[in-house]
């Protein structure tokens, strides 16, 4: 189940703005060399990108774990998602950015693969689309 606590679509328009961010080739992390758990460190905007996504309600209380079949098709074919609802792009950046948690790496990878611009743009039809009063 999907928790749609205090999600207003209209809040959106701060997460939008990172659009430009990831559209751009410069470097969003770093990796050490030396050993560690976590060797991914990154850069401000990345990581001030997954606090407003929280500050937003676009992260979600849902069992991410048993869903993340689902969305490694996603991660898996990135085209996918220009199809994805508002509930599953919610659900994918939450998995994104759960995962990191217990998979370092995982945050950057998506990035690498294009998903978390794929997801922004996604969000933006939606937004738009919601905005001309045609909710998909």
């Amino acid at each position: 189940m999907v928790d749609n606590h205090e999600f207003r679509i209209e809040n959106t328009t701060v997460v939008l703005e990172f659009i430009p961010y990831f559209e751009s080739n410069g470097k969003k992390y770093d990796v050490s060399r030396e050993f560690s758990l976590d060797p991914y460190s990154y850069h401000d905007q990345a990581s001030h990108f997954i606090t407003i996504l929280y500050e937003n309600n676009i992260i979600v209380q849902f069992n991410w774990t048993n869903w993340i079949e689902e969305a490694n098709t996603y991660f898996k074919s990135p085209s996918l998602i220009v199809n994805a609802d508002l509930i599953t792009i919610r659900q994918l950046f939450t998995t994104i950015i759960r995962a990191d948690r217990f998979n370092a790496g995982m945050y950057a990878t998506m990035i690498d693969k294009g998903v978390i611009l794929a997801l922004l743009k996604r969000l933006k039809v939606l937004v738009d689309n919601h905005e001309k009063g045609n909710p998909e």
